[in-house]
């Protein structure tokens, strides 16, 4: 690949120009662009055009396919490369969302209010000082920690699409079982057992009417997980009765 870096850097904006007619269709396009500028003039035209063909992959995984088609582009298989691009969309999408958007995203989240727990008010508590386990919380699990994650994913994925070419309709599969989203859900229901009971005691300390309202709240956040607010209202239940 002559231009990694810059597909690498562009595709983090593959959702700017997110649209309902192509989804990320004008993204893709773009970041492929430092690639295709290397293309004759004619199949560097036919290639931006097979570019702008419908694509909404998961964003994280969007590598796999960057560097997939830059290599058959390059290699004059342009038809091959909108083949593979539509025949590999789908898994692409549901193996993203299921490790990231289902499982390490919420696990992050989880893990963050955890932290926050155990610094304001648990073993390593700060006592008056909520900032404190703010910033650390935020800024070191939240920011650090999964981000590092999903720029690994994004580095990995555009080498590995790259390496792959057509071989890539092989390992599909073995994207959608990988270890990490395996053992994903299970580390994410044990620190919710862990959360919530300390969440409880910080937030109600003696006082019964606050355990009440806390655990009502906290339920209530879980049964929204599909609008993403699980995690949002657990958070907010939990400083709001901490600071009433």
């Amino acid at each position: 690949m002559k231009r990694p870096w810059r597909m690498f850097w562009r595709s983090l904006f593959i959702q700017g120009a997110w649209n309902y007619q192509g989804m990320q269709h004008l993204g893709f396009l773009w970041a492929m662009l430092p690639e295709l500028r290397g293309l004759p003039g004619e199949a560097r035209r036919h290639a931006m055009a097979r570019a702008t063909g419908f694509y909404n992959a998961h964003p994280y995984f969007g590598g796999y396919l960057l560097g997939a088609v830059a290599r058959l582009e390059a290699e004059g298989q342009g038809e091959a490369a909108a083949r593979l691009k539509k025949a590999a969309l789908t898994p692409l999408g549901a193996s993203g969302d299921r490790l990231f958007w289902a499982g390490l995203k919420p696990l992050s989240g989880l893990a963050g209010v955890l932290a926050l727990l155990l610094l304001v008010a648990g073993p390593l508590g700060r006592g008056s000082d909520p900032l404190w386990g703010w910033g650390l919380t935020l800024a070191g699990l939240a920011t650090v920690g999964y981000n590092a994650i999903h720029v690994y994913w994004r580095l990995r994925s555009l080498r590995e699409g790259r390496r792959l070419g057509l071989g890539l309709v092989a390992a599909l599969k073995e994207l959608g079982n990988l270890p990490l989203t395996r053992h994903t859900a299970a580390v994410l229901a044990a620190l919710a057992g862990l959360a919530l009971p300390l969440a409880v005691g910080t937030g109600a300390g003696t006082d019964a009417p606050r355990a009440a309202w806390l655990v009502g709240a906290a339920l209530l956040g879980w049964q929204l997980p599909s609008r993403g607010w699980a995690l949002p209202a657990l958070l907010a239940s939990i400083v709001a009765i901490h600071l009433l």
